[in-house]
């Protein structure tokens, strides 16, 4: 077992009897697989964007979700944008691997193929959804498919597919760097004490890149993006999100490893990797223009920069946080309560147990309504 390095977090302000009780909270923890101890006895983290952003939105609710591992229970855990969104990156990730093969069958992909994934996962559970009525559930389902198989087909397709569903994280694959602290550290050679820099905390990237592209001049991340229907310009929304920034920052510190481990020509290292091709979909078909739109997403080296230290910054807060609640609970966690109602544009999955006028009608709620599961692990999806 690796040793804490204390005297290194005092330093930082930690006490001694905090990081004991967050080394004996994580041992009696195990499913927070999210953060270990190094051989160098400092903690690290290894984060993907779903729970940057969930802290950000609201610390209580990413301490419900990915350190206590509540999920709602049963039927009232589905969730239609992300199981819909899982099904067609699955479909796409089919068509992108088999699409410019001379045996690939578009009938088969589109009908028997997607029909099969679509009873697999009961989509047809979410038949009263506005988006599954809008659609025209498993035939618009199809109907979509095919409408994609011909606006992106082998002939009008310019992208090269070099790699699906690359998943990263707990290799290390993706640092963001680390919080250092300067401390007294004796140089034999020298006889005599200087500061010097150590790392108390080192913080990773996790995720899973739908598609790696090489487009004659750039490789980069290409990703879906399944809306209701389309209402102005759709990439205007994710321009300045975080989630599709990430991606063009791990295909930068990706790219070498994969192109060795995949045998293809490292060559391909003196392209650029400062762009993301955003696939946009209507699932609805639009009374009028395009059901498809792709749009890329350009970073600068100044931007991918700036989102490193945002993350580090969060991933920061993070570990202080934790520290607390290892030591009183979800007592100095902040929870901001203007998310309560306006989730993602919905009620926060957590408004139930918020509503509660005591801690201990919260845990009944939760037990009542809630379940533990395994904590959201990013690289173990599997495409499911």
């Amino acid at each position: 077992m690796n040793k804490i390095n204390f005297t290194l977090y005092k330093e930082v302000g930690f006490s001694e009897a905090s990081i004991l009780k967050l080394q004996n909270f994580l041992e009696a923890n195990p499913s927070i697989h999210w953060i270990t101890l190094s051989p160098s006895g400092v903690y690290e983290l290894v984060l993907d964007n779903q729970m940057f952003s969930t802290y950000r939105g609201c610390p209580s609710n990413f301490f419900t979700s990915y350190v206590e591992g509540y999920s709602p229970k049963g039927e009232a855990g589905r969730n239609w944008f992300l199981e819909f969104g899982i099904l067609f990156h699955k479909m796409v990730e089919f068509y992108y691997r088999d699409f410019r093969s001379s045996g690939f069958d578009l009938n088969n992909w589109a009908i028997e193929v997607a029909v099969n994934e679509w009873n697999k996962r009961d989509m047809n559970y979410h038949s009263e959804h506005k988006e599954f009525k809008s659609m025209g559930g498993v035939h618009g389902f199809v109907g979509l498919l095919v409408s994609y198989a011909i606006r992106f087909n082998a002939e009008n397709e310019r992208i090269r597919v070099i790699g699906t569903e690359i998943a990263f994280g707990k290799n290390h694959e993706v640092p963001l760097g680390a919080l250092y602290t300067e401390v007294l550290k004796f140089i034999p050679y020298k006889k005599h004490f200087e500061l010097a820099k150590e790392a108390w905390l080192k913080c990773f990237l996790s995720g899973r890149i739908d598609m790696l592209i090489d487009d004659g001049s750039v490789i980069g991340p290409m990703d879906h993006k399944t809306m209701a229907s389309f209402r102005g310009d759709p990439a205007l929304r994710y321009e300045l999100d975080e989630g599709p920034t990430g991606y063009v920052y791990a295909v930068n510190q990706i790219l070498p490893s994969f192109l060795k481990a995949a045998g293809l020509d490292e060559s391909l290292l003196r392209r650029s990797c400062n762009k993301i091709l955003m696939n946009f979909i209507s699932k609805s078909v639009p009374k009028e223009g395009e059901r498809f739109k792709r749009i890329p997403i350009l970073k600068t080296t100044e931007q991918l920069e700036s989102y490193r230290n945002r993350m580090l910054s969060t991933s920061a807060s993070i570990f202080r946080d934790l520290v607390s609640y290892a030591s009183h609970g979800e007592k100095f966690i902040q929870r901001d309560t203007s998310k309560c109602t306006n989730w993602y544009m919905r009620d926060c999955p957590l408004i139930a147990v918020h509503r509660q006028n005591s801690r201990e009608n919260e845990l009944l709620t939760l037990n009542a309504f809630f379940e533990k599961k395994p904590v959201w692990d990013t690289e173990n999806l599997g495409g499911e």
